[in-house]
């Protein structure tokens, strides 16, 4: 569900729809927070690829058990979304058998490249943003490429696997300088990770957040082992925000302030950052947007999409397998059987 959290977090909260995303199994958290929600004026989306996601399927029967608890089921089934492969999978089973409302995943679609269908596009419809801008910023990026009058995305990948090849460069790091990124840096994080490791190769993507990681990493990313590719994701924050009063401030003999907004700031501090790693020449690559809107973020996830892809071919690895996880997710099966 990271692309659908990626998409909606643009809203900073001010969805048309409270959404929630369960992403994790920890009992304690699904439980507390289910344990908070009003039953009959909830909808739930189930959204599994295989359609035999343990997790998925464990968080949908659990469901299941508290709306029977509740003696609710039949309103469950007619307010539950299910999007799923067309096979004879366990979730298509229980959505069939319940006759709750299917969607079909498409089976050439993996699960990081999935945002621009159902699986991210409907709940950032739900959420209350406008899902054509964000296919029309994606379908821009992807014509452009296609007509070889783009090539960004190439350039940065030959520079990213000829730094790891050939300077020993293994950490990938990406920094947005925006909430509203905070979870498209997540979404990245998966889609790098899960395309590129393989085959005893690839670099390790980092997502760091501008300017609150400032404080936490850029001493070790300026002053530490020189190993890191950095890409920062950039806006003109100028004059944005509540400008700052000017006689508090000489009070407080922090003039710099003066008459400054908060989006001068966060200007400053990014442009600092950009130069700080410039002078340790280090590897970096500014890509700034004008604003972050569904538009901007429909190019964003397409050009590092194919980038992704473009690294991948580079160092020989298929991008859309993920073939070591396989192992761990039987293994989780066999120790369950045991029990």
């Amino acid at each position: 569900n990271l692309g659908g959290k990626a998409l909606t977090n643009l809203l900073l909260g001010k969805n048309k729809i409270n959404l929630i995303f369960y992403d994790n199994i920890d009992p304690i958290h699904f439980n507390n927070i289910i344990s908070e929600i009003n039953i009959k004026k909830t909808g739930f989306i189930i959204i599994s690829k295989s359609g035999s996601t343990p997790e998925t399927l464990s968080q949908f029967i659990s469901i299941i058990e508290i709306y029977k608890i509740n003696k609710n089921l039949d309103k469950l089934f007619k307010n539950c979304l299910v999007i799923t492969e067309n096979t004879d999978n366990p979730l298509r089973k229980i959505a069939t058998k319940y006759k709750c409302l299917i969607l079909d995943h498409e089976k050439d679609i993996g699960g990081r490249f999935s945002v621009f269908s159902n699986v991210g596009l409907l709940p950032a419809y739900i959420a209350g943003l406008n899902i054509e801008k964000i296919r029309e910023g994606a379908n821009y990026i992807l014509s452009q490429t296609q007509k070889n009058l783009i090539k960004d995305h190439f350039i940065g990948a030959n520079i990213i696997t000829f730094l790891n090849s050939k300077k020993n460069i293994n950490l990938n790091i990406l920094m947005t300088y925006s909430d509203s990124l905070f979870f498209f840096g997540k979404w990245y994080l998966q889609l790098w990770s899960e395309s590129i490791g393989k085959k005893n190769k690839g670099i390790t993507p980092l997502h760091s957040i501008g300017t609150t990681d400032q404080h936490s990493q850029l001493q070790l990313y300026l002053d530490g082992p020189k190993d890191k590719f950095f890409s920062l994701l950039t806006t003109d924050y100028r004059n944005k925000g509540i400008k700052m009063k000017e006689n508090f401030l000489k009070e407080k003999n922090i003039k710099y302030l003066s008459k400054k907004t908060m989006g001068d700031l966060m200007y400053a501090e990014q442009q600092a950052t950009l130069s700080s790693l410039i002078k340790r020449k280090l590897p970096v690559r500014e890509i700034f947007c004008k604003q972050f809107d569904e538009y901007t973020i429909g190019q964003l996830m397409s050009f590092f999409m194919i980038e992704t892809i473009a690294s991948c071919l580079l160092i020989d690895v298929d991008p859309f397998n993920q073939p070591a996880v396989e192992y761990g997710k039987q293994l989780t099966k066999d120790f369950l059987s045991k029990k």
